[in-house]
């Protein structure tokens, strides 16, 4: 039977909708390691780390069903179309099975609306089928009608799936129920579809943001929705990276 009130989703099912993301400067190799066992042993949708960790997360993750995914102008998004292209494809080179990127939201708040659709255009064109998602940051917009508007622009250009933040940078912004359900009703009837990114730390959260539209959930606090402990890396196993 279909479940249509996430609500009903046992704590542990929730897990093949979570992004368990892991992108600080700082992190180390074995932190990376035990963050990507972590996404094996519980099964979550991907592990998100960043560009460098990519290929040692795809090793590691051989064999399963848990995805590699990554990410690029992470609370910026300032680099030129061009920068952005070659990023996307080294992302496809390393072999991330997902990106996301964050648009130039300056463009959106100079009125130059159709330079940020190009931007998103190109990268459609380069991403090569790669599923890749836009991280507006709702912080930078004032109103509703601005959120639908940015979103709508990414949607028309054929993006696959749009964000509410990227939950990093001055920019960011926690996920909301109502900018989740905005981002869902923009999404409607089209082949986008919809991530919820930011404070996302709680099982309630976690669901209640499911019921408003989203179908994946990027968050650093997978194991306290899920009410599971850390896997302690295998630093004895070698890998081939």
């Amino acid at each position: 039977m279909t479940i249509q009130d996430y609500s009903q989703l046992p704590r542990r099912e929730l897990a093949r909708y979570i992004q368990f993301t892991n992108v600080a400067p700082n992190t180390t190799r074995d932190a990376i390691i035990a963050h990507v066992e972590t996404c094996a042993r519980y099964s979550l949708d991907a592990a998100m780390v960043s560009m460098y960790w990519v290929p040692l997360a795809r090793d590691i993750l051989r064999g399963t069903q848990v995805k590699v995914a990554t990410c690029f102008s992470l609370g910026s998004g300032t680099e030129s179309i061009q920068g952005k292209v070659e990023l996307l494809r080294e992302c496809i080179v390393l072999g991330a099975d997902e990106a996301d990127y964050e648009p130039n939201m300056g463009l959106y708040l100079s009125g130059m609306y159709d330079e940020l659709q190009q931007e998103a255009a190109e990268l459609v064109k380069a991403s090569m089928g790669l599923p890749f998602k836009a991280m507006l940051e709702f912080g930078y917009l004032k109103t509703d009608e601005q959120k639908r508007h940015a979103a709508g622009l990414l949607v028309e250009a054929g993006v696959p799936w749009i964000k509410n933040s990227s939950g990093w940078g001055p920019g960011s912004v926690p996920a909301t129920v109502e900018d989740i359900h905005l981002i869902s009703e923009v999404c409607a009837d089209t082949n986008s579809r919809v991530k919820a990114s930011g404070k996302i730390n709680s099982y309630d959260k976690a669901v209640d943001l499911l019921n408003a539209g989203a179908e994946l959930l990027g968050t650093s606090s997978a194991l306290a929705i899920l009410g599971v402990e850390p896997v302690a890396a295998k630093t004895d196993q070698l890998y081939s990276y």
